[in-house]
């Protein structure tokens, strides 16, 4: 038998650099791999062919964790920064911690956006990465 626990956004833990994201409202990320039908005699594809692995996601953050990152580069640029994110789902009343690791992490893009009864500004960043290292 297996255990069905479900995880929850408050099972989430994600950092960077070894620090904790606390203003972190969103996390998505996803490994595609090529894939196509491989025909030859007659209608019906005879295999799959398989390519390239590729990773990419995004993540939505605070602008003040934005700006911590910003200070944080000697350039100025969060675009510059290459990192590994991980991201733990601990559930805090029992069942497996799962935790995945994004090396080689890269913002491929920085838009702000604020209007008129925004309590504070979040920021979607797409990301980029080389691969998912799970950890358990």
């Amino acid at each position: 038998m297996f255990s069905s626990k479900q995880y929850a956004w408050s099972d989430i833990s994600v950092s960077i650099g070894g620090k904790v994201l606390q203003g972190i409202t969103a996390i998505e990320y996803t490994q595609k791999r090529e894939k196509e039908l491989i025909y030859g005699r007659g209608d019906d594809p005879h295999s799959i062919g398989r390519g390239k692995n590729s990773y990419e996601g995004k993540v939505s953050i605070w602008q003040s964790e934005l700006e911590a990152m910003v200070q944080s580069t000697a350039s100025k640029n969060v675009l510059s920064l290459s990192f590994d994110l991980i991201v733990s789902y601990v559930p805090q009343d029992g069942g497996p911690i799962v935790t995945d690791i994004l090396q080689n992490v890269e913002f491929t893009e920085v838009k702000k956006s604020i209007k008129q009864g925004d309590k504070n500004m979040v920021i979607e960043m797409p990301i980029i990465f080389t691969k998912i290292k799970p950890q358990q």
